[in-house]
């Protein structure tokens, strides 16, 4: 079939917009109106008037014409069946679905009727940029499909380069989806979200109260099956103070707005002299199967214990959130998880060729104490242990040198490189007093390691690794030398430790514990009357917190630039010629700070190299824990760090103070 190509001559870029339209109609008709009064005027003169008014109105008409092509000047004078095929072109014409022709800088040169309607605008947008219609760039839409709103309506754009010649020409058609997103999101509303719910240790809790306990867990069921009703969701008890709830996810948007204000309606339940009862929840409503929700969901809910409690965990796509976490974790009293622990972490050690015990970086007591109990614990299996560890750490020397000195463990203390060499396909790393790999004294190590088993005592972080096989996370523990005592306590008697292994045991839990003055419980004294049975020595325990004269002047350059923010949190930094040894100094100067009239928690912050430590403390009031989580550090709710590679300490200083705001904001 032959197209008439004078015809496609005539069809220029800028179609005549709807005003244009009405305004030939009104101008024609205004005309007919003139004609008809100049008739009536010279009645004899009818042929000279009609001719009058036809050529104004044809002036009027190129008027108008001159006009639209002065303002689409910047268009290319290549007409839109230049650039396409004439098929193509009415084809795209006389499509249903909107197109839209622009050039690379963003400008319109063409739309068809479909577009007209689309935008529902007498206006004419040619010559107009693509941004201030759409929202978006030319490189949005180019090679990719693109959401955009217009009115009330939603579109998918989907762009294509047609050519590259001079500015470009790319062409955009356009789908309505509003139908399909509202069909998504109401799905998405409806579909069911799982949750696990604890009561955090109620029987703990209410030791004194055993009267109370029946009333107190009923009243706290009540609450939580008034929360799932106000959700249209079911509650169902599977265990002992523990439940499952399924509801439609719509409903975990308001939960997440008001930050699950259900832990606040719970804890605010005072038991006995003001205890109070506390719950975890776990909760997931990702896009897979709902068996995959419901491991999520259970994985949540583990997490949320293992950080300690009275708090609620989030598992998206996007990744975990955290919400509540403001008391202190409740300490329990039962040691049945620790020798269960114990008995599989022996199994997985005879499993294996040999194992490779790290603590964290800048390691202390606690760390270098649990890395000598778990390598005895090995050492019974029969298993060859190493500890990797910094031999140069000034704090940490004498240790080394005082085990070092013992023919058991000459040769177990060993460098980044021969714990390199060490590893194997069949090597267990065991990492203590923290839970993260890049956390570990040396990461390189921990990141090769096939097999890894975690002993902490530090708030769980969401970092889960599939080589990770086996984590004992205890909060509640004073600290990791406690949980490896307990272990040993398990499995061998006290006159198979020798006395050097007693002592730094004992090390480290008087570093976390100050000297027993906080987070002791009846398993702290437990731990250390075992380890005095063991041949623990007090008075050798503390000549290993001795310290060098000049240190008291380090200490004094912190206590000197304290400063007050809130009212009630002291926080001072030390800045200039700073040495590995500021950051126990840095420790120290924050505990003292702690010791002030009025002060509820402590933060000192100092340079070491390129990275800025942050010591902080808390009297209990405030969980400073949280605080440094925001910055990238952990610990627990009393005791916390953070190291931030900046060149600014004053920017740190402000962060902290931004991270600070925000803890009390929630």
């Amino acid at each position: 079939m032959k197209h008439d190509n004078n015809r496609a001559n005539i069809i220029h870029i800028p179609y005549a917009s709807r005003f244009e339209i009405v305004l030939y109609v009104s101008l024609a008709c205004f005309n007919i109106a003139l004609v008809s009064v100049l008739i009536s005027i010279f009645p004899g003169q009818a042929v000279l008037p009609a001719i009058l008014v036809t050529l104004g109105y044809l002036v009027e008409v190129a008027i108008v014409a001159f006009r639209r092509g002065t303002k689409a000047e910047a268009v290319p004078k290549k007409n839109i069946h230049m650039l396409l095929s004439e098929d193509s072109s009415i084809v795209f014409k006389n499509t249903t679905s909107p197109v839209i022709a622009f050039n690379s800088l963003g400008t319109i040169l063409w739309y068809n009727d479909a577009m007209r309607e689309t935008l529902d605008s007498y206006e004419n947008y040619v010559a107009k940029n693509i941004t201030s219609l759409f929202g978006i760039t030319p490189d949005n839409v180019s090679g990719r499909d693109v959401i955009v709103n217009l009115e009330k309506s939603v579109y998918k754009m989907e762009g294509f380069a047609v050519s590259d010649k001079g500015d470009g020409l790319y062409i955009a058609l356009l789908t309505d989806i509003t139908e399909l997103r509202e069909t998504e999101r109401k799905y998405l509303d409806e579909k069911v979200a799982v949750a696990y719910i604890a009561i955090d240790n109620v029987e703990d809790v209410l030791q004194y109260v055993h009267d109370k306990y029946a009333d107190a867990v009923t009243r706290t069921e009540e609450k939580l099956k008034a929360w799932a009703a106000s959700m249209n969701g079911i509650i169902k008890s599977y265990d002992k103070d523990k439940y499952i709830m399924l509801f439609d996810s719509v409903y975990l948007d308001k939960c997440i707005e008001n930050r699950f204000s259900i832990l606040d309606e719970i804890r605010d339940s005072r038991v006995g002299d003001g205890v109070s009862i506390t719950v975890s929840v776990g909760v997931s409503r990702s896009r897979d199967t709902l068996s995959q929700r419901e491991l999520d969901a259970r994985d949540a809910i583990d997490l949320a214990l293992q950080r300690g409690g009275d708090q609620a965990v989030y598992k998206s796509e996007d990744g975990t959130a955290f919400y509540g976490g403001r008391t202190k974790t409740v300490y329990k009293r039962s040691n049945v998880k620790s020798r269960s622990f114990a008995s599989q972490l022996t199994a997985l050690m005879v499993r294996s060729d040999n194992v490779v015990i790290m603590g964290h970086r800048y390691g202390d007591f606690d760390s270098i104490g649990a890395s000598v109990g778990v390598a005895r614990l090995a050492m019974l299996c029969g298993v060859k242990a190493n500890i990797a560890i910094d031999l140069h750490d000034k704090n940490l020397r004498p240790c080394i040198e005082m085990m070092q000195k013992t023919n058991m463990y000459s040769e177990v203390f060993v460098d980044n490189a021969y714990g390199l060499d060490l590893l194997g396909p069949d090597t267990l790393v065991i990492l203590v007093d923290h839970g993260s790999v890049g956390r570990a004294q040396f990461s390189d190590i921990a990141a090769k390691a096939g097999s890894i088993a975690i002993v902490d005592h530090h708030r769980k972080t969401d970092n889960i690794s599939d080589v990770i096989k086996l984590s004992y996370i205890e909060p509640s523990a004073s600290s990791t030398c406690e949980l490896v005592t307990e272990m040993l306590e398990s499995t061998v008697s006290s006159q198979n430790l020798i006395k050097e292994e007693a002592d730094l045991l004992l090390a480290g839990i008087l570093l976390d514990t100050k000297q027993f003055t906080r987070n002791t419980g009846t398993r702290t004294f437990g731990a250390a009357q075992y380890l005095r049975g063991a041949g623990a020595n007090p008075t050798d325990v503390y000549n290993l917190f001795k310290t060098v004269p000049e240190d008291l002047s380090k200490e004094a350059r912190f206590h000197t630039s304290i400063t007050m923010y809130r009212g009630c949190i002291a926080i001072s930094s030390c800045d200039g010629e700073t040495d590995e040894s500021f950051r126990i100094i840095a420790s120290k100067a924050a505990d003292k700070m702690l010791t002030l009239r009025g002060v509820e928690a402590a933060f000192t912050l100092v340079r070491i190299g390129e990275q800025i430590h942050i010591s902080a403390r808390s009297s209990g009031q405030i969980n400073v824990q949280l605080i440094l989580e925001r910055m990238g550090g952990g610990g627990h709710f009393d005791v916390a760090g953070a190291q931030i590679v900046s060149d600014s300490i004053a920017a740190v200083l402000s962060e902290l103070k931004y991270s600070i705001d925000a803890q009390f904001n929630d």
